[in-house]
């Protein structure tokens, strides 16, 4: 993995982390809130994919 996407993944991982507290401390999360942390999860394991699509992918171009 990437350092690129070792930060990128950090981020995003940080980012629903906070959503996550906020949640746990008893707030109630607004709709865009909700929706902002599911966009993210997402991201994440869009990033997630394609870094494993690339993995594959070294291993036979090499």
């Amino acid at each position: 993995m990437s350092k690129e996407i070792k930060i990128i993944l950090d981020e995003l991982n940080f980012s629903i982390g906070r959503i996550n507290e906020q949640e746990k401390r008893g707030k109630i999360l607004k709709e865009s809130q909700y929706w902002y942390r599911e966009g993210l999860k997402t991201a994440r394991d869009i990033v997630l994919k394609i870094d494993e699509l690339g993995e594959k992918n070294k291993g036979t171009t090499e």
